[in-house]
């Protein structure tokens, strides 16, 4: 069950810099349709809340090499009826990569994100200490980023068969970003928080106070941060684009890009 408060309006305005409307359907423009090539991103595991600051800066970076552009979404059906033609890149997390493949939608792993030199990470469910173990977490509040349907499959992994049974008495609520998720418990505003890793490493820099007062109950398995895919192998223009991600974590202006994803640069597989 999805919870929502208007008193976490003003508490999310003020640690994430901005209000994400879960409502909200970013389609894309007329000129954004007419132009090609495309990267079109979506990430269930996050909520962006400025779409437009990231637009922006990537398609001024963009611009300037090879006059592309980026369109991003926050509906998952609207990005997924972007699939429709070769010649884009399509960024989007590992989870949505492998719901869309038991779909038979084409796509196939062409990049994959780093951050820190990982390419993959794994969730962890964190909670304040009055949560000895999972089994208390019933009637209780969750906080985490991304698509309540992300964030119930990642739960369901973490809380293991022997308490699916919990899930239909938590409630999760929906944050932009892990720090948010977990700052939320720390504020008292959720008893658990699903986080990335890294996560837990900016709260414990940011606000040791409130890392001091979490502990982890359980990890997910691990899995790509984000995903650069392509329809089937990747034609010519779709390589130069791939190149042009690549290429981003060797300048400034790219770095600051990639900063927004959350992440600091792409790799092939290995």
């Amino acid at each position: 069950m999805k919870r929502t408060l208007p008193i976490f309006f003003i508490f999310f305005v003020f640690i994430s810099g901005g209000y994400w409307s879960a409502q909200s359907n970013v389609e894309p423009t007329v000129d954004a349709v007419d132009a090609e090539p495309t990267f079109y991103f979506y990430n269930t595991e996050t909520n962006i809340n400025n779409f437009a600051t990231l637009k922006m800066g990537f398609d001024v970076y963009l611009e300037n090499h090879g006059g592309y552009y980026l369109q991003p979404f926050d509906l998952k059906e609207n990005f997924e009826k972007s699939i429709q033609e070769k010649g884009n890149i399509y960024l989007l997390s590992s989870w949505h990569l492998k719901e869309l493949q038991q779909k038979k939608v084409p796509l196939e792993i062409a990049l994959v994100a780093t951050a820190k030199g990982d390419t993959m990470q794994r969730k962890v469910l964190s909670a304040n200490k009055d949560i000895a173990n999972v089994s208390m977490l019933k009637n209780t509040v969750i906080a985490a980023a991304g698509s309540e349907e992300y964030v119930h499959s990642v739960l369901k992994q973490i809380l293991g068969k022997g308490q699916e049974a919990l899930l239909k008495d938590i409630k999760i609520l929906i944050v932009p970003k892990d720090l948010d998720a977990l700052l939320a418990v720390g504020f008292g505003m959720a008893s658990a928080a699903i986080s990335a890793e890294n996560g837990l490493d900016k709260l414990a820099q940011m606000n040791p106070g409130h890392f001091r007062e979490l502990h982890t109950l359980g990890f997910s398995e691990k899995d790509y941060i984000l995903i650069a895919a392509t329809l089937k192998k990747p034609n010519q223009q779709e390589t130069q684009l791939l190149k042009v991600l690549r290429e981003m974590s060797e300048v400034e202006a790219g770095k600051a890009n990639l900063k927004l994803l959350g992440i600091d640069g792409w790799s092939t597989l290995k």
